[in-house]
């Protein structure tokens, strides 16, 4: 997949990771995440020096304590740079060694009459860093701390400062709170904008859909019209009785049951699906080729479908179904476009013991290399027509963030390459 080349600096704080535009937020927090680490361990580890000189005399065992956090804030540094999913438990680790800290400085610092401070700059990295659940979580903590520690150890500060410093950690994760809360609304409206695009990209393909539905009814429709109208000319030419009626319904039966396994499959298609389900590859696989079936045959384009062995997938079905008939008409709108004369379309799907491979290739040139990178962007598209730019954003997205699988494009020596990652049981990931 295409990757946008970041500076050192950009890239540092970033992990090193690649954002969709649906992880803005969780971009802006590891910037943060980050910058505080950096923060962290660079000034604990000045203050803890110039202790250790008898410069800044913190005390023996708050020296020892910043040195700890130091060495905490590096390992957590380099524990960002793995998988994204590493990210909320990193934050919290970050909290607990920090108020660890916070706590220290408290106890064994009383020369020091602005110590608290240090719990509202907690306060607020556990807001912007880990959500309103975090928040609220180190905001309660650190108010309860700093209440039994006044009553069971000496601090060396006027009760009117410890009050004072306790209301003012409530002010402050109030107002911090409410921000927070207003950032994940805002993401819930795009996830809601993103939802409803689906719908409206699932829409804008019934039309061509329908008339798929039309074409194969009408060829079954006329074959039941010419066996009814054969048979009776039969009957009415030997003068037989009409006892080979059954034969003819029998295949009338077969020909009707078709049409309503069609009808079944555009209607499974259409239906919202809120939950995944086990189903075998094969199954998906023969309903997409149902599905799209017709357009292949109008289009002229041979279909190849190569599979591992039928096992299990545990999937949301109808988007995985979306997902390949988006990029298979996409395929063969190119194809057509191009007027390439032996019109294939390969799908091979492989498997190991966690997750399920599919490719789409065709053999239409492949794609410019100056908008390789934009395929995926909404509302962009190469069509020269009828494009709305949205069927592939809507694979990647849909693949990527409720899959938790993985989509790429590149081109080979016949033409574009889609490839999907899919992990066998699907497993939602948590919002932070």
């Amino acid at each position: 997949m295409y990757k946008k080349q970041n500076s050192f600096y950009t890239d540092f704080f970033v992990s090193g990771h690649d954002f969709d535009k649906s992880e803005v937020l969780l971009k802006f927090q590891y910037q943060v995440l980050n910058t505080v680490l950096v923060v962290m361990a660079v000034f604990t580890f000045i203050f803890a020096f110039l202790s250790s000189l008898g410069l800044n005399p913190l005390g023996e065992i708050q020296t020892v304590v910043n040195y700890l956090l130091v060495v905490s804030a590096i390992v957590l540094i380099i524990r960002l740079r793995g998988p994204k999913t590493r990210y909320l438990q990193t934050a919290y680790f970050m909290y607990g060694a920090a108020f660890v800290d916070f706590l220290s400085a408290l106890m064994f610092v009383p020369h020091d009459e602005f110590r608290m401070i240090w719990f509202y700059l907690l306060v607020f990295a556990a807001y912007i860093t880990g959500g309103v659940r975090a928040g609220n979580i180190i905001t309660v903590v650190s108010i309860i701390t700093i209440l039994a520690t006044n009553l069971f150890y000496e601090l060396n500060l006027s009760q009117t400062a410890v009050v004072s410093s306790i209301l003012g950690l409530i002010i402050t994760g109030l107002f911090i709170r409410a921000y927070t809360k207003k950032i994940v609304d805002f993401e819930k409206e795009i996830t809601e904008h993103e939802s409803l695009m689906i719908a409206q990209s699932r829409f804008a393909a019934m039309g061509e859909m329908m008339s798929m539905i039309a074409h194969q009814w009408r060829q079954p429709l006329s074959t039941t019209t010419l066996m009814i109208t054969e048979t009776r000319i039969k009957f009415m030419l030997a003068g037989k009785e009409p006892n080979e009626y059954d034969k003819t319904l029998d295949n009338i039966s077969d020909t009707m049951m078709y049409l309503s396994e069609t009808i079944d499959d555009f209607q499974s298609y259409f239906k919202p699906q809120k939950t995944s389900q086990s189903i075998f590859i094969g199954e998906i696989l023969e309903r997409v080729k149902n599905l799209i079936e017709t357009r292949l045959s109008l289009a002229k384009v041979k279909l190849h479908i190569k599979q591992c062995e039928n096992e299990p997938i545990e999937i949301y079905v109808n988007e995985l179904v979306q997902v390949l008939i988006n990029i298979l008409n996409n395929a063969i709108d190119i194809l057509e476009e191009r007027n390439v004369t032996k019109r294939h379309i390969w799908i091979n799907v492989s498997c190991d013991e966690n997750n399920v491979y599919v490719t789409v290739e065709d053999n239409a040139g492949g794609i410019e290399t100056e908008i390789m990178d934009k395929v995926f962007e909404p509302y962009f598209s190469h069509k020269s027509k009828n494009g709305t730019g949205l069927g592939l954003y809507m694979a990647k997205m849909i693949i990527e963030k409720h899959m938790n699988g993985n989509v790429g494009v590149g081109n080979t020596t016949k033409g574009a390459l889609f490839s999907i990652v899919l992990p066998k049981k699907t497993v939602n990931t948590p919002p932070l």
